[in-house]
């Protein structure tokens, strides 16, 4: 299903769910039903398919030598025909009873901190929800709740509690219970397990869904259709519902603490997230110059997060949050949606989140153990990230010293003035490049790169010159095209220019479209797509030929050369190389064998090979149809 479809179904069954909620969730509950069917079909389809095969198969052995003989011949027929029904079934199967890993964190007891299991428990009984079967600190800037259960889609759960020591830093313990209670609020609510028991099928049909996409052939003519068009009708339904639940959680939230604290605890996720963010980009900053991560990483964080950030900074996230929509599939609704549900004046949506004041979350939930959580997490988060910054760290040391080499050449061409102007721009943040950068595009105005750069540079400081420069660089290199259209969009939404923003984000959504089909059409070979000449000069073209020779053309009887015409993007090259075999080769089955033989050479481009036999003999036509494609 489409993304416009979709958003358009969603806007039309969250009216239908307004109106008649309890209607509502009788059809989604009427969906979950049809979507068992629909499994129980295809599993019993494919099932009969293989209990059919294994009785023709017995059958034949106990009806005589003859018979034998017939299964030898049709044995080779079955065995292929069984092995994508056996797949299925199993992928089917496993979908059923998915177990998802259990989270991970630091456990928590109550003996370590008695004021968070009192307050977890005063929650509880207000709420009358199940208990917390674990409680978890995480390094994260959020909460969540998990329910796991035991087999699958059924059994008895284990909730998990996760909280993030960052965000527990940032806030006073009436707005962090407001966001726990927000999370529990999906286990107590009268939606609670319902909503988990779907979730849980949201995950199935994900996984079905992708596996059917795979199946080629009869069968997947005979399964995916069914899927491809049950999957998305849930996806759409039961992601309304979803939605629908994040206001009853917030209700709940809001009943619990108060409306004040549970407003403020939601405009607060959205400020400290972005400014943890740019902590985090500050601390990875440092790799440039030390050799080392930083061993107290939390307790930095500790010494600010109490600390609001500076007004402008504040107001600036804040407007962000309060329209920000997550991906299509996230079914948490806007920030100002939900304020508003809240009812939150309209005055009072910009306003941030007021000081803390007193102690936070995490001194009082935590007491003294606050100390040693946050050595533990430091010391696990240093531990984890020492490898990849070493080597980040000795790959700046290289960058520097190609730097300093770059700046003494006299006289550098195009591609080492720009490696000059990136690597300055990479190591030295605070120098101002945007000099360089239109001076190098006055002397090679069609470099994309260049224009890439320079636009990117411009929008960086404000300047609407920028966009122009990006659609040149467009222009001349689709591949920019995402990355552009990305920085052009955020440079447009903070200026709240939606319409020219949206234009942004459609080209962005017609280019991943293409992305994603050229991507899908390179990695899946098929004998539809038209080819052409190969276009290689007559050096390489020996070059291929002189690998051609000796065993490597054993059980060979003609090999051709030719570029695969590629739909969704004419423009990429993609050879391939198509190999006739002998009938000998043919008749022992020797497909496989010369493919990997082939493989394992070294040519001068890069090749894709295919034997033009069975479903690939349609080939043969095209590739003699070349006058130049035949090599062999």
């Amino acid at each position: 299903m489409e993304i416009d479809r979709f958003n358009h179904m969603v806007s039309r069954l969250e009216r239908e769910s307004e109106l008649a909620p309890g209607v509502y969730r009788a059809k989604v509950a009427a969906l979950a039903l049809l979507g068992f069917g629909i499994l129980a079909l295809v599993l019993g389809a494919v099932g009969f398919g293989l209990v059919l095969i294994a009785g023709i198969a017995v059958a034949i052995v106990l009806s005589g030598g003859a018979a034998l003989l017939l299964l030898l011949k049709l044995g080779k027929l079955l065995f292929l025909l069984a092995i994508p029904l056996w797949y299925l079934v199993r992928a089917a199967v496993r979908a059923l009873f998915i177990r998802l890993p259990p989270p991970q964190g630091r456990e928590m007891t109550r003996a370590e901190a008695p004021a968070l299991f009192d307050a977890l428990d005063r929650m509880r009984q207000s709420m009358k929800g199940p208990r917390f079967h674990h409680v978890l600190i995480v390094d994260e800037v959020n909460a969540a709740v998990v329910q796991r259960p035991a087999f699958g889609l059924i059994g008895w759960p284990r909730n998990y509690l996760l909280l993030g020591l960052p965000l527990l830093e940032c806030m006073p313990p009436a707005e962090a219970l407001a966001v726990v209670a927000h999370e529990y609020g999906h286990l107590a609510g009268s939606h609670g397990h319902f909503s988990a028991f779907i979730y849980r099928l949201r995950h199935t049909w994900a996984t079905v869904q992708a596996y059917c996409n795979h199946i080629q052939g009869w069968l997947g003519r005979l399964v995916s259709p069914l899927v491809r068009w049950y999957a998305p009708y849930f996806n759409a339904y039961t992601f309304v519902l979803a939605r629908a639940d994040e206001y009853q959680a917030d209700a709940a939230s809001a009943e619990l603490v108060g409306a004040a604290n549970a407003a403020n605890a939601l405009k607060r996720v959205n400020v400290v997230a972005p400014q943890h963010k740019r902590f985090m980009d500050q601390t990875f900053e440092q790799i440039d110059h030390q050799a080392h991560p930083p061993q107290d990483l939390m307790v930095r964080w500790a010494a600010q997060a109490t600390h609001a950030p500076a007004d402008m900074d504040a107001q600036r996230w804040m407007d962000e949050a309060l329209d920000r929509e997550g991906h299509f599939s996230d079914s948490h609704p806007t920030l100002r949606a939900r304020l508003t549900a809240l009812s939150r004046s309209a005055d009072a949506l910009h306003e941030p989140p007021p000081p803390v004041q007193g102690e936070s979350a995490a001194q009082a939930w935590l007491g003294p153990l606050v100390e040693k959580l946050r050595t533990e997490l430091q010391t696990r988060w240093a531990e984890h990230v020492a490898e990849p910054w070493a080597d980040r760290h000795a790959e700046a040391h290289k960058q520097r010293q190609r730097l300093a080499e770059l700046r003494t050449l006299g006289a550098p061409d195009a591609d080492q003035q720009l490696e000059a102007i990136r690597l300055t721009m990479r190591l030295e943040p605070g120098t101002d490049v945007l000099a360089a950068l239109a001076g190098f595009n006055a002397t090679h105005p069609d470099h994309p790169l260049g224009l890439f750069l320079e636009g990117t540079a411009r929008l960086d400081k404000g300047e609407r010159e920028g966009l122009p420069l990006l659609d040149r660089a467009m222009l001349l290199d689709p591949e920019a095209t995402k990355p552009a259209c990305e920085r052009a969009h955020a440079f447009l939404r903070e200026r709240k220019v939606k319409d020219q923003a949206e234009a942004y984000a459609e080209r962005w959504r017609a280019r991943d479209t293409l992305e994603t089909d050229r991507s899908r059409q390179l990695q899946t070979i098929d004998a539809k797509p038209a080819l052409a000449p190969h276009g290689l000069d007559a050096s390489t073209i020996a070059a291929v030929k002189s690998r051609l020779a000796g065993k490597t053309l054993t059980d060979v009887a003609a090999v051709y050369l030719a570029r695969r015409v590629i739909p969704a993007d004419p423009s990429v090259v993609q050879l391939v190389m198509g190999v006739h075999l002998s009938w000998w080769g043919r008749r022992r089955a020797k497909q496989r064998t010369v493919v990997q033989r082939l493989a394992a050479i070294e040519w001068p481009v890069p090749l894709v090979f295919v034997t033009l036999d069975g479903h690939y003999a349609p080939m043969k036509k095209r590739f003699s149809a070349l006058s130049d494609a035949r090599l062999v």
